[in-house]
């Protein structure tokens, strides 16, 4: 009899040591990924620079976050926008630098975090070449990679908007847009100033987020021939 109640002693004891395993390996639970979006604008003519930051939970909710973000060092203001979403930004007048920083802290966590974007800058252009017949040429003091484009703004004779793309990648100075591309533009004057843009997606442990750069050229003015 006392073998007996020894052997169910026994069984009670290993029965409850497995509840406490099972207890002490429940999953603890985790943290939310945050998403985010990142938009970085430079105009060159007013040294002007200005950083947007906007976040979301990982059922697209919007995120407010604790203690607002900086950007460049420097805090930004919240804009409430429609369907609650809130929008940290600023302005800063300098000159423009290759990287970019936001930081914040993530909703339940106390650490500091920074996203760093980047984009080189296209300092300046010339127009060396304004033809119909034989296309137009731009010498660049910069490069583009290829997750970069140049966006062409024209203003035409009429005071019209055309615009022309390029995308990236392009390692030589002189960018050549052909006669083709020329075909319904009229002979004239006209303004020109070019937008690089870069943007890219970044997956994180905590963060999954997305950024966009564009840096605007000074405008200049050239005469297109026929």
């Amino acid at each position: 009899m006392a073998t007996k109640n020894l052997a169910f002693l026994t069984f009670l004891l290993l029965f409850a040591g497995i509840l406490c395993q099972c207890e002490s390996a429940a999953p603890t639970e985790e943290k939310e990924k945050v998403n985010a979006n990142f938009y970085v604008r430079y105009l060159a003519d007013a040294l002007q620079l200005k950083g947007q930051a906007t976040f979301f939970g990982s059922d697209s909710t919007a995120l407010q976050i604790p203690g607002g973000v900086a950007f460049m060092g420097s805090g930004t203001q919240e804009r409430e926008l429609p369907g609650q979403l809130t929008r940290y930004e600023t302005t800063l007048q300098t000159p423009y630098q290759t990287d970019s920083r936001f930081t914040f802290k993530l909703p339940q966590t106390e650490s500091q975090k920074e996203v760093t974007v980047s984009m080189s800058a296209l300092t300046d252009f010339e127009v060396t070449q304004a033809s119909k017949s034989e296309g137009l040429v731009l010498a660049l003091d910069g490069n583009l990679q290829k997750d970069e484009t140049i966006l062409l703004l024209f203003t035409d004779p009429k005071q019209e908007a055309r615009t022309i793309l390029r995308p990236g990648p392009l390692s030589k100075k002189d960018l050549l847009i052909p006669a083709d591309a020329l075909l319904h533009f009229e002979a004239g004057e006209y303004r020109l100033y070019l937008v690089k843009q870069s943007e890219q997606n970044v997956v994180g442990d905590e963060l999954d987020y997305s950024f966009t750069v564009e840096y605007y050229t000074a405008e200049k003015s050239f005469t297109l021939t026929d």
